[in-house]
């Protein structure tokens, strides 16, 4: 079962994510998990900071609360 978050447009990044990427993602002005889907997987992960082991995490949060991440 998925987890919507309580209110829409507003899911946090997830809390372990490694300091480069969550300065980064800052800084690109990506506050929420909403903010990701625009970007999709290829930009994402060209993103400075953003490993291989950041994007699985961000893939995990997003498919938990019910969100996906397009691939372009």
């Amino acid at each position: 079962m998925t987890r919507k978050s309580p209110r829409p447009g507003s899911t946090p990044l997830p809390a372990g994510l490694a300091a480069p990427a969550r300065r980064y993602l800052a800084h690109a002005g990506v506050e929420t998990l909403e903010h990701l889907v625009p970007l999709g997987r290829r930009q994402l992960a060209g993103m400075p900071g953003i490993c291989p082991r950041t994007l699985a995490q961000l893939q995990d949060a997003m498919d938990e609360h019910g969100l996906e991440l397009p691939p372009g």
